[in-house]
Protein backbone atom coordinates (compact mmCIF):
# COMPACT_ATOMS: atom_id res chain seq x y z
CA UNK A 1 0.00 0.00 0.00
CA UNK A 2 1.09 3.56 -0.70
CA UNK A 3 0.73 5.57 2.50
CA UNK A 4 0.66 9.31 3.13
CA UNK A 5 1.20 10.56 6.68
CA UNK A 6 -0.20 14.06 7.17
CA UNK A 7 1.67 15.82 9.96
CA UNK A 8 5.29 15.43 11.11
CA UNK A 9 4.91 15.90 14.84
CA UNK A 10 5.71 13.16 17.32
CA UNK A 11 3.09 10.61 16.26
CA UNK A 12 3.32 11.33 12.54
CA UNK A 13 7.10 10.94 12.68
CA UNK A 14 6.82 7.70 14.66
CA UNK A 15 4.41 6.22 12.11
CA UNK A 16 6.27 7.40 9.01
CA UNK A 17 9.60 6.30 10.46
CA UNK A 18 8.39 2.81 11.30
CA UNK A 19 6.68 2.32 7.94
CA UNK A 20 9.74 3.57 6.05
CA UNK A 21 12.05 1.31 8.04
CA UNK A 22 9.79 -1.64 7.21
CA UNK A 23 10.08 -0.89 3.47
CA UNK A 24 6.58 0.47 2.95
CA UNK A 25 6.01 3.18 0.33
CA UNK A 26 5.33 6.18 2.55
CA UNK A 27 5.41 9.95 2.11
CA UNK A 28 5.38 12.41 5.01
CA UNK A 29 3.77 15.85 4.71
CA UNK A 30 5.69 18.35 6.83
CA UNK A 31 6.06 22.11 7.09
CA UNK A 32 8.77 24.74 7.39
CA UNK A 33 11.80 24.04 9.54
CA UNK A 34 10.54 20.57 10.42
CA UNK A 35 10.46 19.59 6.75
CA UNK A 36 13.98 20.93 6.19
CA UNK A 37 15.28 19.09 9.24
CA UNK A 38 13.75 15.78 8.15
CA UNK A 39 15.14 16.09 4.63
CA UNK A 40 18.61 16.66 5.99
CA UNK A 41 18.62 14.23 8.92
CA UNK A 42 15.86 11.69 8.37
CA UNK A 43 13.48 10.56 11.13
CA UNK A 44 15.24 9.65 14.35
CA UNK A 45 13.27 7.66 16.92
CA UNK A 46 14.44 6.95 20.46
CA UNK A 47 12.88 5.31 23.49
CA UNK A 48 10.70 2.27 22.82
CA UNK A 49 12.53 1.89 19.48
CA UNK A 50 15.94 3.26 18.44
CA UNK A 51 16.55 3.93 14.74
CA UNK A 52 16.87 6.45 11.95
CA UNK A 53 14.89 6.16 8.70
CA UNK A 54 14.23 8.33 5.67
CA UNK A 55 11.21 8.76 3.44
CA UNK A 56 10.06 11.35 0.89
CA UNK A 57 9.14 14.66 2.57
CA UNK A 58 6.67 16.97 0.87
CA UNK A 59 5.63 20.48 1.85
CA UNK A 60 3.09 20.89 -0.94
CA UNK A 61 0.20 18.40 -0.74
CA UNK A 62 -0.79 19.37 -4.29
CA UNK A 63 2.19 17.35 -5.48
CA UNK A 64 0.45 14.16 -4.36
CA UNK A 65 -1.62 12.49 -7.03
CA UNK A 66 -2.40 9.00 -5.85
CA UNK A 67 -2.14 6.92 -2.69
CA UNK A 68 -4.04 4.16 -0.92
CA UNK A 69 -3.97 5.23 2.70
CA UNK A 70 -4.00 8.58 4.50
CA UNK A 71 -2.99 8.71 8.17
CA UNK A 72 -3.88 12.06 9.72
CA UNK A 73 -1.53 13.13 12.51
CA UNK A 74 -2.05 16.89 12.76
CA UNK A 75 -3.37 18.75 15.78
CA UNK A 76 -7.17 18.85 16.01
CA UNK A 77 -7.29 22.62 15.50
CA UNK A 78 -5.46 22.21 12.17
CA UNK A 79 -7.74 19.41 11.02
CA UNK A 80 -10.09 21.12 8.57
CA UNK A 81 -7.38 23.03 6.72
CA UNK A 82 -5.03 20.04 6.67
CA UNK A 83 -7.43 17.49 5.24
CA UNK A 84 -8.79 19.94 2.68
CA UNK A 85 -5.23 20.19 1.32
CA UNK A 86 -5.30 16.50 0.32
CA UNK A 87 -8.99 16.27 -0.63
CA UNK A 88 -7.97 15.87 -4.29
CA UNK A 89 -6.28 12.51 -3.62
CA UNK A 90 -8.51 9.45 -3.98
CA UNK A 91 -7.61 7.54 -0.83
CA UNK A 92 -9.40 4.24 -0.29
CA UNK A 93 -8.76 4.33 3.47
CA UNK A 94 -8.40 7.35 5.74
CA UNK A 95 -7.57 7.00 9.44
CA UNK A 96 -6.46 9.33 12.22
CA UNK A 97 -4.32 9.23 15.35
CA UNK A 98 -6.01 12.28 16.84
CA UNK A 99 -7.61 12.61 20.23
CA UNK A 100 -11.37 12.91 20.49
CA UNK A 101 -14.28 11.50 18.49
CA UNK A 102 -15.25 14.40 16.25
CA UNK A 103 -12.65 13.22 13.74
CA UNK A 104 -14.99 10.58 12.30
CA UNK A 105 -17.41 13.27 11.15
CA UNK A 106 -14.66 15.51 9.77
CA UNK A 107 -13.02 12.76 7.71
CA UNK A 108 -16.33 11.45 6.36
CA UNK A 109 -17.35 14.93 5.23
CA UNK A 110 -14.22 15.32 3.08
CA UNK A 111 -13.40 11.76 1.98
CA UNK A 112 -16.79 10.03 2.27
CA UNK A 113 -18.11 7.60 4.85
CA UNK A 114 -17.08 4.59 2.79
CA UNK A 115 -13.43 5.62 2.85
CA UNK A 116 -13.34 6.66 6.51
CA UNK A 117 -11.96 4.02 8.85
CA UNK A 118 -12.33 4.22 12.61
CA UNK A 119 -9.18 4.17 14.70
CA UNK A 120 -7.96 4.61 18.25
CA UNK A 121 -4.31 5.33 18.90
CA UNK A 122 -2.99 4.28 22.27
CA UNK A 123 0.64 5.11 21.67
CA UNK A 124 2.52 8.29 22.41
CA UNK A 125 5.73 10.19 21.88
CA UNK A 126 7.37 13.51 22.51
CA UNK A 127 9.24 15.82 20.17
CA UNK A 128 12.67 16.61 21.58
CA UNK A 129 14.50 19.94 21.16
CA UNK A 130 17.05 18.15 18.99
CA UNK A 131 14.41 17.21 16.41
CA UNK A 132 14.42 13.56 17.43
CA UNK A 133 11.24 11.92 18.72
CA UNK A 134 11.07 9.96 21.94
CA UNK A 135 8.68 7.02 21.50
CA UNK A 136 7.24 6.54 25.00
CA UNK A 137 4.24 4.19 24.77
CA UNK A 138 3.46 1.50 22.19
CA UNK A 139 0.31 0.03 23.69
CA UNK A 140 -1.84 -0.28 20.58
CA UNK A 141 -3.30 1.19 17.40
CA UNK A 142 -6.82 -0.16 16.91
CA UNK A 143 -8.56 0.00 13.53
CA UNK A 144 -12.11 -0.96 12.61
CA UNK A 145 -15.02 -0.22 10.31
CA UNK A 146 -17.54 2.42 11.37
CA UNK A 147 -19.84 2.20 13.17
CA UNK A 148 -18.62 -1.33 13.87
CA UNK A 149 -17.30 -4.47 12.21
CA UNK A 150 -14.23 -5.95 10.59
CA UNK A 151 -13.19 -6.14 6.95
CA UNK A 152 -10.27 -7.19 4.82
CA UNK A 153 -9.00 -3.63 4.60
CA UNK A 154 -8.82 -3.10 8.37
CA UNK A 155 -7.06 -6.43 8.71
CA UNK A 156 -4.56 -5.36 6.05
CA UNK A 157 -4.01 -1.96 7.68
CA UNK A 158 -3.43 -3.44 11.12
CA UNK A 159 -1.09 -6.08 9.69
CA UNK A 160 0.96 -3.44 7.87
CA UNK A 161 1.36 -1.40 11.04
CA UNK A 162 2.07 -4.45 13.19
CA UNK A 163 4.78 -5.60 10.80
CA UNK A 164 6.38 -2.16 10.97
CA UNK A 165 6.74 -2.30 14.76
CA UNK A 166 3.61 -0.39 15.80
CA UNK A 167 1.46 -2.62 17.98
CA UNK A 168 -1.78 -2.71 15.99
CA UNK A 169 -4.99 -4.69 16.01
CA UNK A 170 -8.22 -4.87 14.01
CA UNK A 171 -11.21 -4.15 16.24
CA UNK A 172 -14.88 -4.85 15.60
CA UNK A 173 -16.06 -2.39 18.29
CA UNK A 174 -14.09 0.68 17.27
CA UNK A 175 -16.65 3.25 18.48
CA UNK A 176 -16.53 1.75 21.96
CA UNK A 177 -12.74 1.96 21.90
CA UNK A 178 -12.76 5.54 20.64
CA UNK A 179 -15.22 6.77 23.25
CA UNK A 180 -13.59 4.79 26.06
CA UNK A 181 -10.25 6.42 25.30
CA UNK A 182 -11.91 9.82 24.93
CA UNK A 183 -13.51 9.52 28.36
CA UNK A 184 -10.13 8.72 29.93
CA UNK A 185 -8.29 11.32 27.85
CA UNK A 186 -10.73 14.11 28.73
CA UNK A 187 -10.35 13.66 32.47
CA UNK A 188 -6.58 13.24 32.34
CA UNK A 189 -6.01 16.17 29.98
CA UNK A 190 -8.00 18.61 32.08
CA UNK A 191 -6.14 17.77 35.27
CA UNK A 192 -2.73 17.53 33.59
CA UNK A 193 -3.02 21.08 32.27
CA UNK A 194 -4.43 22.56 35.47
CA UNK A 195 -1.90 20.87 37.78
CA UNK A 196 1.05 20.76 35.33
CA UNK A 197 2.13 17.50 36.93
CA UNK A 198 3.37 14.18 35.56
CA UNK A 199 0.51 11.76 35.05
CA UNK A 200 1.23 9.54 38.04
CA UNK A 201 1.18 12.54 40.39
CA UNK A 202 -2.28 13.87 39.57
CA UNK A 203 -3.84 10.40 39.54
CA UNK A 204 -2.27 9.61 42.91
CA UNK A 205 -3.58 12.79 44.55
CA UNK A 206 -7.15 12.38 45.89
CA UNK A 207 -8.23 15.93 45.05
CA UNK A 208 -7.04 16.02 41.45
CA UNK A 209 -8.16 12.41 40.96
CA UNK A 210 -11.67 13.46 42.00
CA UNK A 211 -11.80 16.20 39.35
CA UNK A 212 -10.49 13.72 36.77
CA UNK A 213 -13.20 11.24 37.76
CA UNK A 214 -15.98 13.80 37.56
CA UNK A 215 -14.98 14.92 34.08
CA UNK A 216 -14.77 11.30 32.96
CA UNK A 217 -18.22 10.53 34.34
CA UNK A 218 -19.79 13.53 32.61
CA UNK A 219 -18.30 12.62 29.22
CA UNK A 220 -19.35 9.01 29.79
CA UNK A 221 -22.93 10.20 30.24
CA UNK A 222 -22.84 11.54 26.66
CA UNK A 223 -21.67 8.14 25.40
CA UNK A 224 -24.40 6.42 27.40
CA UNK A 225 -27.09 8.65 25.91
CA UNK A 226 -25.74 7.70 22.47
CA UNK A 227 -25.92 4.03 23.47
CA UNK A 228 -22.21 3.52 23.06
CA UNK A 229 -20.92 1.01 25.63
CA UNK A 230 -17.63 1.76 27.33
CA UNK A 231 -14.83 -0.50 28.45
CA UNK A 232 -11.45 -0.15 30.08
CA UNK A 233 -8.95 1.54 27.77
CA UNK A 234 -5.46 0.10 28.11
CA UNK A 235 -4.47 0.58 31.76
CA UNK A 236 -7.23 3.15 32.30
CA UNK A 237 -9.99 1.80 34.60
CA UNK A 238 -12.79 3.51 32.70
CA UNK A 239 -15.59 1.19 33.84
CA UNK A 240 -14.63 1.43 37.51
CA UNK A 241 -14.44 5.24 37.32
CA UNK A 242 -17.76 5.82 35.55
CA UNK A 243 -19.85 3.03 37.09
CA UNK A 244 -19.19 3.08 40.83
CA UNK A 245 -19.25 5.73 43.53
CA UNK A 246 -16.93 8.73 43.50
CA UNK A 247 -14.90 7.11 46.27
CA UNK A 248 -14.47 3.98 44.17
CA UNK A 249 -13.54 6.12 41.16
CA UNK A 250 -10.82 7.97 43.08
CA UNK A 251 -9.48 4.68 44.43
CA UNK A 252 -9.25 3.25 40.92
CA UNK A 253 -7.40 6.33 39.66
CA UNK A 254 -4.98 6.23 42.59
CA UNK A 255 -4.18 2.63 41.65
CA UNK A 256 -3.57 3.83 38.09
CA UNK A 257 -1.21 6.46 39.46
CA UNK A 258 0.78 3.78 41.25
CA UNK A 259 1.07 1.78 38.01
CA UNK A 260 2.36 4.80 36.10
CA UNK A 261 4.77 5.75 38.89
CA UNK A 262 6.28 2.27 38.72
CA UNK A 263 6.38 1.92 34.93
CA UNK A 264 6.21 5.40 33.34
CA UNK A 265 7.14 7.98 36.00
CA UNK A 266 8.03 10.62 33.40
CA UNK A 267 4.84 10.25 31.38
CA UNK A 268 3.13 13.56 30.64
CA UNK A 269 -0.08 14.07 28.71
CA UNK A 270 0.51 15.47 25.22
CA UNK A 271 -1.52 18.55 26.13
CA UNK A 272 0.85 19.26 29.01
CA UNK A 273 3.77 18.93 26.62
CA UNK A 274 2.10 21.49 24.35
CA UNK A 275 1.50 23.86 27.26
CA UNK A 276 5.11 23.58 28.39
CA UNK A 277 6.31 24.56 24.92
CA UNK A 278 3.81 27.39 24.56
CA UNK A 279 1.80 25.62 21.88
CA UNK A 280 -1.94 25.94 21.38
CA UNK A 281 -4.03 23.36 23.24
CA UNK A 282 -6.27 20.78 21.54
CA UNK A 283 -9.40 21.54 23.52
CA UNK A 284 -12.05 23.07 21.27
CA UNK A 285 -12.57 20.06 18.97
CA UNK A 286 -12.32 17.66 21.91
CA UNK A 287 -13.50 19.03 25.25
CA UNK A 288 -15.53 21.73 23.51
CA UNK A 289 -17.19 19.07 21.40
CA UNK A 290 -18.14 17.12 24.54
CA UNK A 291 -19.54 20.27 26.16
CA UNK A 292 -21.65 20.99 23.08
CA UNK A 293 -22.92 17.41 22.91
CA UNK A 294 -23.85 17.44 26.60
CA UNK A 295 -25.78 20.69 26.20
CA UNK A 296 -27.60 19.43 23.13
CA UNK A 297 -28.59 16.23 24.94
CA UNK A 298 -29.57 18.06 28.12
CA UNK A 299 -26.91 16.30 30.21
CA UNK A 300 -25.52 18.24 33.20
CA UNK A 301 -21.74 18.58 32.91
CA UNK A 302 -20.72 21.26 35.44
CA UNK A 303 -17.16 20.05 36.06
CA UNK A 304 -16.45 19.60 32.37
CA UNK A 305 -17.86 23.02 31.51
CA UNK A 306 -15.90 24.76 34.28
CA UNK A 307 -12.63 23.07 33.32
CA UNK A 308 -13.17 23.78 29.63
CA UNK A 309 -13.72 27.47 30.42
CA UNK A 310 -10.51 27.57 32.47
CA UNK A 311 -8.52 25.86 29.70
CA UNK A 312 -10.02 28.19 27.11
CA UNK A 313 -8.70 31.11 29.13
CA UNK A 314 -5.24 29.55 29.20
CA UNK A 315 -5.41 28.84 25.48
CA UNK A 316 -6.06 32.47 24.55
CA UNK A 317 -2.62 33.47 25.76
CA UNK A 318 -0.61 30.70 24.07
Amino acid sequence: MKVVVLGAGALGSILAGHLARAGEEVALIARGDRANYLRQNGITITGVAEFNASCPITTDPKELSDADVLIVAVKTYDMDVAISSVAHVKFSSVISVQNGVKVNEQLAEVFGEANTVGSMAFFSGEMLPTGDVRFTVNAGFYIGELPEGLSERVQNLSTMLQNSGINAEAAANIRTLQWSKFVAWAGATVVAILTRQESHRFWSDPDSALICARVMREVAAVAARRRIPLENSGPFPVKAVVSGSEEEAVSALKELGAIFEANSPDHRMSALQDLTHGRRLEIDETLGYAVAEARQLGIPAPTLETCYSLLSGINRYL
